[in-house]
């Protein structure tokens, strides 16, 4: 059975939830211009730094696929990796305090909000681990092998899942501008990362 809209819902979805806690200087960019009203330039920040990153995830869907294609031993190593990671991330949101965001941090740059967006993500050449992680640990997990067509899904649904949250944060941001605070976004990312833990668990459920 043909696995394109898996492939799209699963980058969507691991696209959009991951893109959730309010971490990074995404985020607090995005938070700045909610707040202050510029939604426009919070959706030209988010669409660059979408771009940057999917760029990332293809690299990384790539070379995690044909390992698990050639080398079955990869699923179970990429499984217990996996379940480390999401063990690890589980007990940090768990734990997670948000800090004030930092004056300074809105410096704009040649190019306009998209450029810097963009270039932010680009930066960060540690994403392209990061979601050789998060493929490893999809693959193995649900025992699935996707084709280059599905492969090219997966990336288009992850590139859709983050713009669509980073858009909708920016519509929360302006429609309940005086109700959401800090304290609440707190609780949230905490508890994600006792989801984060009761799926690691799970996890470890398959090797037996």
């Amino acid at each position: 059975m043909p696995l394109i809209p898996v492939a799209f819902v699963a980058g969507f979805a691991m696209a959009f939830f991951g893109s959730m806690p309010p971490v990074g200087p995404i985020a607090v960019l995005l938070l700045e211009r909610g707040v202050s009203g510029r939604d426009r330039e919070g959706r030209g920040i988010a669409l660059g730094a979408a771009l940057a990153e999917t760029i990332y995830c293809a690299l990384a869907m790539a070379g995690v696929s044909e390992l698990m294609r050639r080398y079955a031993v990869v699923e179970i190593v990429a499984r217990a990796i996996g379940v480390a990671i999401l063990l690890g991330l589980g007990v940090y949101f768990a734990r997670f305090e948000i800090k004030q965001p930092q004056a300074g941090t809105t410096k704009t740059t040649r190019g306009g909000p998209f450029a810097l967006g963009f270039s932010i993500s680009a930066a960060n050449p540690v994403l392209i681990i990061t979601w050789s992680g998060s493929i490893a640990t999809l693959l193995s997990f649900a025992r699935l092998r996707f084709d280059l067509a599905e492969r090219g899904v997966f990336v288009i649904g992850v590139f859709s899942g983050m713009f669509a949250w980073f858009h909708l944060f920016l519509w929360m941001l302006r429609r309940f501008r005086d109700r959401i605070t800090l304290r609440a976004a707190q609780w949230t990312v905490r508890v994600a990362g006792v989801a984060m833990i009761a799926l690691a668990l799970w996890g470890v459920r398959l090797f037996f």
